[in-house]
């Protein structure tokens, strides 16, 4: 996290200064032209291999959004489902046939149609390649193609978030499939072409890939919608935010899409030159609690754990204009405002009388996670004050997540910030509530939660579905194991003179660039 970046960046500043100085007006006018024309935005690391059928990490999930489209989408700002690849669907009533009309005059990157049977290989290349995001088609017994513009998908049984996981930016995403013929090595599919290549139908492909360095994303000339005005992305790979807060000051970056901490965005807010957008997103700052802990395993205890945690306080503290207080168990938009309200009565002396008999109490964070090491720091003189022993401790990522698998290592509270892959409560609750769920790292469980869980997703009614999901997220709610702090943003700090801007809430680090217009 604190490397310096590479040479590549700063060489290509100094040389564009440099033009800039030496040249008349005519030059002037070309770099002017260059500035309304692209985007310099940073990456932290390199993204893992760029396969849209494996790819399952925020990390990069810009470059696949821009180069890959699904058949559906959220509506920008929203959580509601609308077409994309596909102008319209039926839905059988029995929840288990999907039918989709597929939109005229579509190709892909590659100049090649897209058509119902580039729409079928493509979701059939996602279950045969057996990845994390294949889940979402786990269901599929059968697709047709009645015609060219008609696909049709058979489920097993019912699974209510369909839709949502084919508007997911992680569902399946629709891929040439000249280019995987063309480019297979052996059985591989084109895995290792796709690795650092793209073939969607996206505003945007992929032309180049450097790791450790930058990746660039151009104007996709075979592109179905509107031309975008930025027709060249550049994602220079810069691990330290320090530099790339410099960067962005310095005129070198044009936006700084996730990372920076609350005192980053509140001097880049009052700069002249740079603004900070706060983009709706679905992401919870949470606790975790361990069932097994000797302090906080009792429900009673965690009930005075979230009477002694005040929300408002403690989110302005450490998130300011990045979060507001969580009012409700499930990010917005998931579930009708009020259904599942979090309550949260704050009343310190609830836990002072826990504390009073003692204690050591562990708060784990990520590391890495300014923000939640921020947090942690602040809870331990909560738990402190209130009699208890409280350390903290940072867990690397690869032993954060691993914590499903080492219930010995699981601290008594662990702090978390979680987004879900799509807009529907099944993708939050089956993976992180769940019993057994891969992200339930506490390990607590809830059956008669999951048993509601089962029985909404089985559910063809939506009205109906809806409801055994609000119940679920209510016996999830009051075992206490999981207590939202709160609501947190998609935070976009970038130079003064962009507009435009389109985003979708379900994912982080991320925005529709084909959108986004600049007039300095």
């Amino acid at each position: 996290m604190n490397r310096m970046s590479g040479l590549a960046s700063l060489a290509a500043t100094v040389l564009l200064l440099a033009t800039t100085a030496c040249s008349g007006s005519s030059n002037q006018a070309t770099d002017a032209e260059a500035l309304t024309s692209s985007i310099r935005t940073p990456m932290m690391s390199d993204p893992p291999p760029l396969d849209p059928d494996v790819f399952y990490q925020p990390e990069g999930l810009l470059i696949m959004t821009s180069a890959y489209q699904g058949l559906l989408r959220y509506a920008p700002g929203t959580t509601k489902v609308e077409g994309l690849l596909a102008t319209k669907w039926a839905v059988s009533p029995d929840g288990l046939t999907y039918t989709f009309t597929l939109r005229d005059g579509v190709k892909f990157s590659d100049g090649t149609p897209f058509d119902s049977a580039a729409a079928m290989a493509s979701f059939q290349r996602r279950i045969d390649m057996a990845a994390g995001p294949s889940y979402m088609l786990a269901d599929v017994t059968g697709m047709t193609t009645p015609d060219p513009k008609t696909f049709v998908v058979t489920l097993g049984k019912p699974v209510a978030p369909f839709l949502d996981y084919l508007a997911s930016p992680y569902g399946p995403l629709m891929t040439s499939p000249a280019a995987i013929a063309g480019n297979a090595a052996g059985d591989d599919r084109a895995a290792a072409w796709l690795a650092s290549h793209t073939a969607g139908t996206g505003p945007y492909e992929l032309t180049e890939a450097v790791p450790a360095s930058h990746y660039t994303l151009s104007a996709n000339a075979n592109y179905w919608g509107e031309k975008p005005q930025i027709s060249t992305v550049s994602l220079p790979v810069i691990p330290a935010t320090a530099v790339q807060r410099l960067q962005l000051e310095n005129g070198q970056l044009d936006m700084i899409l996730h990372g920076l901490s609350k005192g980053d965005y509140e001097g880049l807010s009052t700069n002249p030159n740079t603004e900070v957008r706060q983009e709706s997103a679905l992401v919870k700052a949470l606790v975790m609690v361990n069932p097994d802990s000797r302090v906080f395993g009792p429900a009673p205890a965690r009930a005075a754990l979230t009477a002694g945690l005040d929300q408002t306080a403690l989110t302005a503290a450490v998130f300011g204009d990045q979060g507001t207080p969580s009012t409700q168990f499930y990010p917005t938009g998931m579930l009708p405002d009020g259904a599942v309200p979090d309550v949260h009565a704050f009343d310190p002396s609830k836990l002072k009388a826990l504390g009073a008999a003692g204690g050591d109490v562990e708060i784990g964070f990520p590391t890495g996670d300014s923000s939640l090491q921020d947090l942690a720091n602040q809870m331990q003189v909560i738990l402190q004050q209130a009699g208890l022993t409280a350390t903290v401790r940072d867990f690397p990522l690869a032993q954060f997540f691993a914590l499903v698998d080492n219930p010995d290592q699981r601290p008594d509270l662990l702090l978390a910030s979680f987004n879900p892959d799509a807009a529907h409560p099944d993708t939050w609750s089956r993976i992180y509530q769940y019993t057994n769920a891969p992200v339930n790292l506490q390990g607590c469980t809830v059956p008669a939660a999951d048993e509601l869980l089962d029985a909404g997703s089985a559910e063809p009614d939506p009205a109906r579905s809806q409801a055994l999901y609000v119940d679920a997220a209510k016996a999830y709610r009051d075992s206490m194991c999981w207590v939202n702090l709160g609501d947190l943003h998609n935070t976009i700090a970038a130079r003064k003179g962009y507009s435009n801007w389109s985003s979708q809430p379900a994912w982080m680090w991320d925005t529709d660039f084909s959108t986004v217009t600049y007039q300095g």
